[in-house]
């Protein structure tokens, strides 16, 4: 069953295209967006919401940029105390400045946070740790340009994607990771985030020529190469770079490449890649669209432990209603001690003029991913594009947890150029119930997959079973086959009189029994095999009857006073006619050649058509065909004339 999700949204005074929560206090929400550097008079600024309650968002800080700069392209929320928040922005600078070769895109800020109304594990905060009620003053921190085509002049570089590695603990060390879009030679740069960073907190960086990097993402890498790594990808490659804390960075490795970039297909028919989110430091999650706005997929990409190669181990299209996606994002909940989670995975689709979000979820453990499994759809979240889609950091709350330990939620806001900041409160639950110790989850975990399919094969196996037990029944109360269950006793005699019939062989054909079958096939077969072991003779002796007959009628005409002429002709197709001829005259008007006036040629051609009419065979010697006239049209003639 779908969880109980709330939500509650608020509408500001410009439209919004960037958004991160506070990752140690989920109470605070951090937007940013404007008109840019236009002359509509929609201000660019940096908004601070209070979504401690589930009915109703505060605008509780509301910083105002620079008139004449572009709007804010990028945030995200670096660090916190409780009195404020460092923040890092993607915001271009002026025209003017553009066009003299100074774009300083990356910004730092310091945003002023009201009194903590409770801490991220929803416990609530001492009066010592409190801070004044009124939010202190918000500030700028620095500006920088880590972009090379930043000097340049006359482009349109912006910062497009800005993201920062996993936050635990505060004043845990983090790192960041930026990228170019629309500029002459696009990059990836990879820093420690201080206010103003030089080249000296460099990480890493990479050229990506013409190519954008569509999305990135940070993780903390495992085994034993200690630091991050950076997963990134283009429309249609996904690559990863491993970010050794004490040695320089090797270069990016190819991870993935569709099959259809090596084709000729135009780049409006290929899929493309979106997002990219880390799972764990061995999996990744990609969010491709498909082409022609026909829908979009979730891939999950597994990568072996030298992060040399992968293979895509899941794949799952998204709602039909999701027609493009345009944001990705995901939570990862508490673990057991066993290191197994829940993974909550966001896809904002867009639909016409209204967005939606797809909630899923994944169950992980050592040994790997489980399936996607679906949790909820919010239809309509805004009227406009979705411009940015990030869910809070979860925590989780003291353990072991008491009857005091408060209702747990996680977060997923969403901003767009409606100018409408969306919260969805999702509510946890702690799995087991029974553990004083658990981890929470959204949905209660599935089966592994070995567990579902065995369960798959037994339900197929009792599925199985039951129609063949039916059909067994059915066919004995319609006397197909002898009655093995009594199926017709189980009725009425009122409905066994109408519906029942006797077995059919016991009835008619009770004669034969089951053990006089064999006897009988036995019996047919050695009647075949008499059969066949006669029919040489039976063939051998028709032919002797046709000669002997044949002997018969020469015989007989010899006895006759008045000579007659014996005409055998040769009919088609091999057979022959015998003719007698009573009058001699009939003998003279033909052309006749006696046997011994035959060629050599002849004769021989002759025998061979007397041997194979059955006439005549070797073994009776020429004498016998003695005498005979042989006609020209192919006939025998036979004078018996002087007992010839």
């Amino acid at each position: 069953m779908a969880p109980t999700v709330s939500s509650a949204h608020s509408k500001l005074s410009y439209p919004l295209y960037a958004a991160d929560f506070d990752p140690y206090n989920p109470d605070f929400l951090l937007v940013g967006g404007g008109g840019g550097s236009s002359s509509t008079g929609v201000p660019n600024k940096i908004s601070l919401i209070d979504t401690s309650r589930r009915d109703q968002l505060t605008e509780v800080v509301d910083v105002e940029l620079v008139k004449g700069e572009d709007s804010v392209t990028s945030l995200a929320v670096s660090d916190s105390l409780a009195s404020c928040l460092t923040a890092f922005a993607g915001i271009n600078s002026s025209i003017a400045d553009q066009k003299a070769g100074k774009n300083e895109h990356l910004r730092s800020f310091r945003i002023g946070l009201p009194a903590k109304k409770g801490r991220a594990d929803g416990t609530t905060v001492d009066g010592a740790e409190k801070p004044a009620s009124q939010p202190q003053s918000s500030q700028a921190l620095g500006r920088t340009a880590l972009f090379k085509s930043a000097s340049g002049t006359n482009n349109e570089t912006y910062q497009r994607v800005l993201r920062f590695s996993p936050a635990k603990t505060p004043g845990q060390p983090r790192i960041a990771a930026i990228a170019s879009g629309l500029a002459p030679e696009n990059e990836i740069i990879v820093f420690q985030p201080t206010p103003i960073p030089t080249q000296k907190d460099e990480i890493s960086r990479i050229d990506l020529g013409k190519r954008e990097a569509a999305d990135l993402d940070l993780n903390v890498n495992v085994g034993e190469k200690e630091g991050h790594i950076l997963a990134y990808c283009t429309d249609d490659e996904v690559f990863v770079q491993q970010l050794p804390g004490s040695s320089k960075p090797a270069s990016p490795k190819s991870l993935y490449r569709t099959t259809e970039s090596t084709t000729s297909l135009p780049p409006s028919k290929r899929p493309k890649f979106r997002a990219v989110r880390f799972l764990s430091p061995r999996y990744l999650l990609l969010l491709q669209n498909r082409p022609g706005r026909t829908g979009a997929d979730l891939l999950v990409l597994r990568i072996t432990n030298d992060l040399s190669q992968s293979r895509i181990s899941l794949r799952k299209r998204l709602h039909s209603s999701t027609k493009a996606a345009v944001g990705l994002d995901v939570c990862h909940l508490t673990s057991s001690s066993l290191n197994e989670y829940q993974i909550i995975i966001a896809v904002a689709g867009q639909s016409g003029d209204a967005s939606s979000i797809e909630v899923l979820t994944m169950d992980y453990s050592d040994a790997g991913v489980g399936t996607f499994r679906p949790c909820t759809l919010l239809r309509n979240v805004h009227s406009g594009p979705l411009t940015r889609l990030v869910f809070s950091n979860f925590i989780g709350p003291t353990l072991p947890i008491t009857k005091e330990t408060p209702p747990q939620f996680i977060r997923l806001a969403s901003v767009g150029v409606d100018m409408n900041v969306v919260v969805q409160y999702l509510p946890l639950r702690p799995y087991p119930l029974s553990s004083k110790t658990p981890r929470y989850v959204l949905t209660p975990p599935g089966r592994s997959e070995a567990m579902q399919t065995t369960f798959s094969v037994f339900v197929a196996l009792v599925v199985v079973s039951i129609v063949a037990f039916l059909m067994q029944a059915f066919c004995e109360i319609r006397g197909v086959v002898p009655p093995m269950l009594g199926a017709p006793n189980w009725m009425s005699p009122r409905m066994r009189n109408l519906v029942a019939r006797p077995w059919i062989l016991g009835e008619n054909i009770s004669s034969v029994a089951y053990s006089d079958i064999p006897v009988a096939a036995h019996s047919a077969a050695e009647k075949v095999k008499e059969a066949i072991v006669e029919l040489p003779s039976d063939i051998a002796n028709a032919a002797s009857d046709l000669k002997q007959k044949l002997q018969d009628l020469v015989h007989e005409n010899s006895q006759l006073e008045t000579p007659k002429a014996i005409i055998v002709h040769e009919a088609s197709m091999g057979e022959l006619s015998t003719e007698v001829a009573a009058d001699a005259d009939l003998v003279q008007r033909e052309t006749l050649k006696k046997w011994e006036e035959l060629s050599e040629t002849d004769q021989k051609s002759w025998k061979q058509k007397l041997i194979d009419a059955g006439y005549w065979a070797e073994q009776q010697g020429e004498n016998v065909l003695e005498g005979i006239f042989f006609s020209g049209l192919g006939g025998i003639v036979g004078n018996i004339v002087g007992g010839q």
